[in-house]
């Protein structure tokens, strides 16, 4: 959805999607940090070198599937939203 639906986002550097599987040394550090051992979905944002964490796992898990347009929009609505 990131590189389809926000593709100019994605090409002007603004948005960037990173999937990171943590069977990896480098994904383990990575869950390690964020404290999970599960699939999980964060929208974050960096400012000025620090991040604000924005866990949508759950909202992830209970609209990704069944109801994508729910997923889609709430996932968009966050980005734009730490974009401004």
């Amino acid at each position: 959805m990131v590189n389809a639906d926000l593709a100019e986002l994605v090409k002007n550097g603004k948005l960037r999607f990173k999937e990171t599987d943590t069977s990896t040394p480098e994904g383990e550090k990575l869950a390690e940090k964020y404290r999970v051992s599960w699939p999980s979905l964060y929208v974050n944002k960096w400012k000025n070198g620090k991040e604000e964490r924005n866990d949508m796992t759950r909202f992830g898990f209970q609209n990704a599937r069944n109801n994508t347009s729910a997923f889609k929009k709430g996932l968009k609505q966050k980005i734009n939203q730490l974009l401004k």
